[in-house]
């Protein structure tokens, strides 16, 4: 009995470290609105290109087609309103044990969504951090990204390129990798690349695949008139909860990973969490 019972724990013990953790990962990019004063030189940084690059997706939400209407509808005047009812009672409930925040402090990615796969609709743990460095006169927020990803081992763990697109005639591009040894790890490079007319970027191919397994190649310069300025690199052990940072004179990235729990399809009871 004692010999099933430990073969029993082992087999379960096996699976539990053997499992994935799945997380959220929220990102936001920052550029320095200020000239800083500082000693250092900033030389035009070489552009590497690793291989083996994951490529996020955006969820591919149905596309509104706004169709104009003439002016004159021929609508009678009082047909222009609306009667709208708002009910005083919340069609939310919950247990007495249970409280919305519980109940929402675990980030969940949903049954018909994917990993490293960006959902514009869902909401932005960093929403907060956002709105306060808008109000600043010192940074910018240039994008936001947000994803679930499972977090692997440092040989196995996937090499993400992260792209801000051009904002204000500024653009934060590079690579991004999470893993896990005995604490959890994150690697980072990232450029800042500015607007300028006066200069052109010969085509630089990416090749890479994303979470469905499709090859993709990317022109790093489409917009050929960008010039890469700053570079930073940055490694850092973290935990899940903490809110880090990546420091340059120039920009910066806020990160936090946040535990997350995957929403299951039951054919018995409907949609479940594991």
């Amino acid at each position: 009995m004692k010999y099933k019972l430990s073969l029993l724990l082992t087999l379960l013990s096996i699976n539990l470290f053997s499992e994935e953790q799945l997380y959220l990962v929220d990102l936001i990019l920052i550029k320095y609105l200020p000239d800083f004063e500082t000693n250092e030189k900033f030389l035009p940084p070489k552009l590497d290109i690793p291989e083996n690059i994951t490529f996020l997706t955006e969820f591919p939400y149905p596309k509104l087609e706004i169709n104009s209407l003439p002016f004159n509808l021929e609508y009678k005047y009082q047909d222009l309103f609306m009667s709208v009812k708002i009910e005083e009672d919340s069609d939310l409930s919950f247990s007495e044990d249970e409280t919305p925040s519980d109940i929402e402090s675990i980030p969940t990615l949903e049954v018909n969504k994917s990993v490293f796969e960006i959902d514009s609709a869902r909401e932005f743990s960093l929403s907060a951090e956002v709105s306060k460095i808008a109000r600043s006169r010192d940074f910018r927020v240039i994008s936001t990204k947000s994803w679930f990803q499972n977090i692997k081992d440092k040989d196995a763990a996937e090499l993400i390129f992260i792209d801000s697109n051009f904002f204000k005639g500024t653009r934060i591009f590079g690579f991004f990798q999470l893993y896990k040894e005995r604490f959890l790890h994150f690697n980072t490079k990232l450029y800042l690349s500015e607007l300028d007319p006066l200069f052109t970027q010969d085509e630089r191919l990416m090749v890479g695949k994303n979470v469905f397994n499709e090859e993709k190649e990317l022109d790093i310069y489409e917009e050929k008139n960008q010039k890469v300025l700053y570079e930073v690199v940055h490694s850092k052990k973290f935990r899940s909860g903490e809110l880090h940072y990546v420091d340059h004179p120039k920009f910066g990235m806020l990160i936090k990973l946040s535990k997350a729990q995957k929403k299951i399809s039951s054919p018995d009871n409907g949609l479940t969490k594991n």
